[in-house]
């Protein structure tokens, strides 16, 4: 699964990364959480290039009639995105990149499942693959949702992890973000495991189990208690 990542990344960048046609605000974030706003990058209508929109991570389908204020459904699994009636629209036709310069996973272990932080071996951010729903709310409201899509897990997250966030090369983001609702079904074969040479990995401290644990000491390197090693992966 993929329940938080990092974005650290100074606006500037992620607008030239990611074709952004205005910089972004935002502030660095080392803990995003479900249920907080993410940002998201989708196609701008007016123009060739991206934009961010702020959507709340954990979609809400379009029959739930709630209020949304309670996290939903965090990840997609590729394998069943035509599947899942929860999914399966917001796949053909409201598809978007989660920038992300890293994420957490978390080992189980009898004494305490330790997280661990992968990020790109070379600093740069990670797109990861993402679908959003939006609905009217009362007050003419609009309320914005996505998920993120997971997928099997490479050799370097199988480790701590049996499921991993599709990460999709800069070659793929145009068709991700432009295809069409007849399309989708070819968008399937870019949901696959990240490259093993892709990311690395280290122990972090259990403190970012907790979401009002945000800063960058949640990303600093820790001694693994079981392998006695400060780098685990790489």
């Amino acid at each position: 699964m993929c329940g938080r990542i990092v974005l650290s990344s100074a606006p500037h960048v992620l607008a030239e990364a990611f074709y952004l046609d205005v910089v972004p605000e935002l502030g660095p974030r080392w803990n995003i959480a479900p249920g907080q706003d993410i940002a998201a990058v989708v196609p701008n209508p007016g123009s060739p290039g991206n934009l961010v929109r702020m959507l709340r991570w954990g979609l809400v389908p379009p029959w739930d009639r709630g209020d949304g204020g309670n996290p939903q459904l965090i990840n997609a699994r590729a394998e069943t995105l035509l599947d899942k009636p929860a999914f399966r629209d917001a796949f053909r036709r409201r598809r978007c990149l989660v920038p992300a310069d890293g994420f957490y996973e978390w080992q189980k272990r009898d004494g305490g499942n330790q997280p661990f932080y992968f990020r790109a071996r070379d600093h740069r951010p990670l797109a990861l693959a993402g679908l959003w729903e939006s609905r009217e709310q009362p007050g003419d409201r609009r309320f914005d949702t996505c998920a993120i899509v997971t997928t099997t897990a490479n050799a370097t997250l199988r480790p701590v992890h049996h499921r991993m966030p599709v990460i999709l090369p800069a070659t793929a983001w145009k068709a991700w973000l432009g295809a069409g609702p007849d399309e989708a079904v070819d968008l399937l074969r870019l949901l696959v495991p990240a490259p093993v040479e892709l990311l690395l990995s280290h122990p972090v401290t259990r403190k970012v189990g907790s979401p009002s644990f945000d800063g960058p000491e949640c990303v600093e390197p820790v001694e693994d208690e079981r392998r006695g090693q400060m780098n685990l992966f790489g």
